[in-house]
């Protein structure tokens, strides 16, 4: 096994500490690692909503860019008015940052040059996208540069704050990946070397644009949901770091949403496969490069660098449920027949149900009935709906939420998590059934049901 570097953090920062709030402190947390004798190597998300706006902007054009062709109109103009109108938004909240920063005019008129370059390029791949269309290849050029342009802003805000700083944009090292545009893969070793290569003297903080890589064919692709934590953590393993610690705006982990549980506390230490689990913490694909490379992930908070969660290797010792955590916009659908226990039968409702791209979050059978749970946040779930009814099915339908327990479990717990449900919901849905190295339960309630559910959970289970 290669020799770990012990002397590099690999930071995250998120579009949540890329704000006037946090910045200052994050830089602070900078300085810390370097007064201690370490390399940081900081990897950055876009700025707060930017993605979002990209992801919108980018379905809006093509709906134009559609009825245009349908209705055979010229609209090239309007067209390129929207995008001009768009890109002078975004350019507007990037000068905004600066000047929130204290970023000096002289030392934004310096800045702007390299940021004009790039929302040139953008203005000619959304008109490119109204040329070809909507295909993934153009959406994944156009997602990444919210990343490009927080690099960008971050380097230059450590440079004028006298901590010298470089980009490395993650598609010039290249990590390099598959061609699945949206949700492409690293090519592990190929992009470890390049990194390694590429950064063997630092000579400077490198700043990586997180989310994004390069294909074999020289296209830009993103890594998909999580895809800066993916980097982040795929940049430590490769460097076999000393760390990698993702920066948040909360506590570290805590044991439930505060919103609903006000005594929630953070989690001191969760396994590998806890937090995959609990599904919003880190994304798997970047758990995945932490724990084969062994690599320490850290969850920390930005203002108090005390409450911090630590997420490794599996312990027999640590036993115990740690979250409870909920899905909510959900509908349970409880199709009746006399064909359920017939083959094939699960296979034609989930067709259906694919076929309107309907999300099944978990599926479960009797002998004459087929429960079925779906994200309820799809304009097509009726037509889907009036599909299986045509079928002759009978079909009830109902809004639900699922609630999980996380932890190292045992059939005890199991026990006691179906009696909470039992004694505190009119009418259970779904219970909880344990499995082997169970590290996951979960229940489907009624919504009104599920702030009471989740309480006397974390009454029984965390407090």
């Amino acid at each position: 096994m290669e020799k770990r570097r012990s002397k590099i953090i690999v930071n995250k920062f998120g579009g949540g500490i890329l704000t006037s709030r946090y910045i200052l402190v994050a830089k602070k947390r900078i300085e810390q690692q370097i007064e201690k004798g370490y390399s940081p190597i900081v990897v950055v998300s876009a700025l707060n909503g930017v993605t979002d706006d990209l992801v919108e902007f980018f379905s809006e054009l093509n709906n134009v860019n559609l009825r245009r062709r349908k209705e055979n109109r010229n609209e090239n103009r309007h067209i390129e008015n929207l995008i001009d109108l768009f890109i002078k938004d975004i350019r507007k909240k990037h000068i905004l940052m600066m000047r929130r920063v204290k970023i000096s005019e002289e030392d934004q008129d310096k800045i702007m040059l390299s940021f004009d370059q790039v929302f040139q390029e953008m203005k000619d791949d959304f008109a490119a996208s109204t040329r070809f269309g909507g295909l993934d290849m153009v959406q994944d050029k156009i997602l990444s540069y919210g990343e490009r342009l927080s690099a960008l802003f971050f380097c230059v805000f450590l440079n004028v704050n006298d901590i010298k700083a470089k980009i490395f944009l993650a598609e010039d090292i290249p990590i390099t990946t598959d061609n699945v545009h949206l949700n492409a893969n690293i090519n592990y070793n190929e992009a470890s070397r390049n990194t390694r290569k590429t950064l063997k003297s630092m000579n400077a903080i490198p700043i990586i644009n997180g989310f994004t890589g390069r294909d074999k064919d020289g296209n830009i692709t993103t890594l998909g949901r999580g895809g800066t934590d993916t980097t982040a953590c795929f940049v430590g393993a490769a460097l076999k770091a000393d760390r990698v610690v993702l920066w948040k705006d909360t506590k570290g982990v805590l044991s439930a949403d505060p919103r609903i549980i006000q005594n929630a506390k953070t989690i001191a230490y969760l396994s590998y496969e806890e937090a995959v689990e609990s599904g919003k913490i880190v994304h798997d694909k970047a758990i995945s490069y932490v724990k084969d490379s062994k690599t320490p992930l850290e969850i920390v908070s930005i203002s108090d660098t005390k409450k911090y969660t630590l997420v490794g290797p599996q312990s027999k010792e640590d036993v115990g449920a740690k979250i409870i955590g909920f899905k909510k916009e959900l509908m349970l659908m409880v199709i009746t027949d006399d064909r359920v226990s017939e083959y094939g039968f699960l296979f034609g409702v989930a067709k259906i149900l694919s076929f309107h791209k309907i999300n099944m979050v978990l599926i479960r059978n009797t002998r004459d009935s087929l429960h079925v749970v779906v994200e309820n946040d799809n304009v097509n779930l009726e037509k889907a709906l009036e599909e299986l009814k045509r079928k002759k099915y009978l079909i009830c339908c109902w809004p639900v939420c699922m609630i999980t327990l996380i932890g190292s479990l045992n059939w005890k717990m199991v026990n006691i998590f179906n009696d909470v449900l039992l004694e505190n919901c009119s009418n259970p849905q779904l219970g909880a059934f344990p499995y082997k190295h169970c590290v996951r339960l979960e229940a489907v309630v009624k919504s009104t049901e599920m702030k009471k559910v989740m309480r006397e959970l974390h009454k029984k289970f965390i407090n």
